[in-house]
């Protein structure tokens, strides 16, 4: 079955890559770019997006390397890479919104096609491709001044099979975690408005691109191609942990972060993972593990405002 992006037909056994036009500032056309490889045989649709929160860049390395990595004819199927969703604000090298118009660009899914930019190319995403999906896969790792490792969220819904679906997706990966997410303008709306399992992976900080966040998208990402009959070998599900315990740590009152742990690392009860101080060092704040786990979640930034998450404790 051929596979249409705008004007454009991508035959079986074909791959293109090009860019859809999404709509016009003042100086530049903005342009989605698109890779889609159209496999020989008969198989279902997996939708791969990258890049939604711009300087998450690990991410979009590993939807590059997945694009080179397969050919038309190994594949069962249709394989749609978006390798960079937000293009504003990866030129602009600014974290979390489109810089055009200040939206979050995981904040206004399913988008509208007559709204400012940042809703423009929501719509572009989900009516010129994730729409065609049977599944949907929002690559992410942490953003500016954060960093995270190994997680898959999937979506809130009362969809049992559609959960275990997910689920199911996740497990393809190799997380030390599963959370359930509220879909709340994000990607996680294509479960609700096309009944389709979608996941978001998160692993990586946006500097510097490590080479094992990399591997974490790109490994669970063809593994799930396996799993799906797109690609031919056997997949490997692991059994991670699904919505374990979790404390978030925050600053009461801002200053200096001196923390003294990294992101995945495994604390004990009260064990002392950092400080805030004030500017002329004197401590404000300890921090100490509230229980036995692992570091989810960290904030790497110095700078910290009073109610800042500082980092996340999980019991896995």
């Amino acid at each position: 079955m051929a596979f249409r992006v705008g004007e454009l037909t991508v035959e079986r056994g074909e791959e293109q890559r090009g860019y859809l036009e999404v709509g016009r500032a003042s100086t530049h056309d903005v342009d989605l770019p698109f890779i889609v490889i159209n496999g020989s045989g008969e198989g279902p649709t997996l939708c791969v997006t990258a890049g939604v929160h711009s300087i998450e860049c690990a991410p979009v390395e590993a939807a590059l390397r997945l694009a080179d990595s397969v050919e038309p004819g190994e594949l069962s199927g249709t394989l749609v890479i978006l390798p960079l969703v937000n293009t504003e604000g990866f030129h602009a090298r600014t974290p979390y919104h489109n810089d055009l118009d200040h939206l979050n660009q995981n904040k206004v899914f399913p988008g509208d096609p007559e709204a400012s930019v940042t809703k423009r190319v929501a719509h572009a995403v989900f009516d010129g491709f994730v729409s065609k999906a049977d599944y949907l896969v929002d690559c992410h790792s942490a953003d500016l001044g954060e960093d995270v490792r190994r997680a898959v969220f999937i979506f809130k819904t009362e969809d049992e099979g559609l959960r275990a679906r997910m689920m199911e997706v996740a497990s393809c990966f190799n997380p030390t975690l599963v959370e359930t997410a509220e879909i709340s303008g994000n990607t996680g709306e294509a479960v609700n408005l096309y009944g389709i399992p979608c996941v978001m992976t998160e692993s990586g900080t946006p500097y510097p691109i490590r080479e094992e966040d990399v591997l974490f998208h790109l490994d669970g990402l063809r593994n799930l191609l396996r799993h799906l009959g797109m690609l031919e070998g056997e997949a490997s599900l692991n059994n991670p942990p699904l919505d374990p315990k979790a404390q978030r740590l925050w600053t009461e009152m801002g200053g200096v972060w001196r923390r003294g742990v990294e992101a995945g690392e495994r604390v004990t009860e009260g064990q002392r993972l950092g400080e805030v101080s004030d500017l002329v060092g004197e401590t404000l704040q300890e921090v100490v593990a509230p229980f036995d786990g692992a570091v989810s979640f960290l904030r790497t930034h110095y700078s910290v405002n009073a109610g800042d998450t500082l980092l996340w404790v999980a019991d896995i």
